[in-house]
C-alpha cells in the first residue's frame, strides 16, 4: 500500500481535478486493492497454445493409421483455418502504428493458427513430398506467410517465428549448397547465419527509420546481433589463422555492440555484447598463454566474479534518471 499516493488521489477528488470516477480505479490501485493479471492471463494462453500443439503432435502419433494421411492434413488445415478466421473478425483495422487496443487473445490464437499452418504444410511435405528435393522453400513459404499476418494483425511473436523460420530455411538451404559445392558446409551455415543476422538487423533498424512497425524494432535487432556473434563465435578455433580472426572481431563487435546498447539503455543488449566480448578475450588469452595447469580455472573464477559485478554496476547506471 502508498498511502502517500492514495491521500493524493482523495484530495484531487476532493479538489475536483479529477472526478469521483476517475479517482476511484487510481485509488484501489494505490491501496493495493486492484492488481493486474494481464501477464498471468498472456502466460496461460502461452502454455495454452503449446499444449494444444502437442495435443495435437500426439493426436496424428496415434491414429495415423486409423483414420489417414489426407484426413490428418484436412483436419489440420481446417483448425488452422478456423483460428486465422477468428483473429480476422476481431482484429482492429491495420495500422503501421502500434495497436494497444487489441484482444487479449489474439496473439495466441494468431500464433495457434501459424502453428497449425506450418504443422500441416510440413505433414502434407513429409507424406505427400509435392516439392521433392526442393522442399527447403516450404520453410521460405512459411517464413513470408507469418511476416505478412505478422504485419496484418501488429503481433511481435509471430514476427519473431517469421524470423526464426527465414533462418531455418537459409541454414537448410546453405547445408544442401555446401553438399553440392563440395565446399565446407560448416562455412557455408556460418556465412548464412551471419547473413541473416545484418538481414534482421538492418530490417529493425528501417522499422524505426520508416516509422512503420517501429515496436518490432527489438525483436529483429536483437535476433539479429544473436546470430551475428553466434555465426562470429562459431568460428573460433584456436588451431587456425582463420580462428584467430574470428577471434578478434568477435571481441570487436561485442564491444562496440556493448557500448552501444550501454549509451541506450539497452541492458539485455549489453549483456549480449559482453558475452560476447568476454569469449573473444578468452579465447584470446588461452591462444598466448595456453590450457596447461590451472590456468582455466583461475581465469574464469576471477573474471566470471568481475564480469558480474561489472554487469551489475551497469545495470545500476542504466537504471538511474538521467
Amino acid at each position: 500500500m502508498n498511502p502517500d499516493v492514495a491521500s493524493a488521489v482523495d484530495r484531487l477528488a476532493a479538489a475536483g481535478t479529477v472526478s469521483p470516477e476517475q479517482a476511484r480505479p487510481f485509488g484501489r490501485v494505490a491501496r493495493r486493492e486492484l492488481a493486474s493479471v494481464h501477464r498471468e492471463l498472456r502466460l496461460l494462453l502461452y502454455a495454452g497454445v503449446l499444449t494444444t500443439m502437442a495435443g495435437a503432435s500426439l493426436l496424428v502419433k496415434e491414429n495415423l493409421e486409423r483414420i489417414g494421411p489426407l484426413t490428418i492434413a484436412l483436419a489440420l488445415g481446417i483448425g488452422a483455418a478456423g483460428c486465422l478466421a477468428w483473429v480476422a473478425r476481431h482484429a482492429a483495422a491495420f495500422s503501421w502504428a502500434e495497436d494497444r487496443n487489441s484482444h487479449l487473445a489474439l496473439d495466441y490464437i494468431l500464433l495457434l493458427g501459424v502453428l497449425l499452418l506450418g504443422a500441416d504444410l510440413a505433414y502434407v511435405e513429409a507424406q505427400f513430398t509435392p516439392l521433392g528435393s526442393a522442399w527447403p522453400w516450404h520453410l521460405l513459404l512459411m517464413a513470408l506467410v507469418m511476416a505478412a499476418l505478422a504485419l496484418r494483425y501488429d503481433s511481435r511473436v509471430v514476427f519473431s517465428l517469421a524470423l526464426t523460420t527465414f533462418a531455418a530455411w537459409r541454414g537448410v538451404s546453405a547445408a544442401v549448397l555446401g553438399q553440392l559445392l563440395l565446399s565446407s558446409r560448416a562455412d557455408a551455415l556460418r556465412a548464412n547465419v551471419i547473413g541473416c543476422g545484418v538481414l534482421f538487423t538492418l530490417l529493425g533498424l528501417a522499422c524505426v527509420r520508416s516509422g512503420r512497425k517501429p515496436h518490432f524494432e527489438p525483436v529483429a535487432l536483437y535476433f539479429g546481433w544473436i546470430l551475428i556473434l553466434a555465426g562470429l563465435l562459431s568460428g573460433v578455433d584456436s588451431s587456425t589463422g582463420a580462428g584467430l580472426a574470428y577471434e578478434i572481431l568477435l571481441l570487436v563487435v561485442g564491444s562496440a555492440v556493448a557500448a552501444w546498447a550501454l549509451a541506450r539503455g539497452r541492458f539485455p543488449l549489453f549483456v549480449l555484447g559482453v558475452l560476447a566480448a568476454y569469449s573473444g578475450v578468452t579465447a584470446l588469452a588461452f591462444r598466448s598463454l595456453g590450457t596447461a595447469h590451472d590456468l582455466p580455472l583461475y581465469w574464469f573464477f576471477f573474471t566470471s566474479i568481475a564480469m558480474l559485478f561489472g554487469l551489475l554496476a551497469a545495470r545500476r547506471h542504466m537504471q538511474e534518471p538521467e
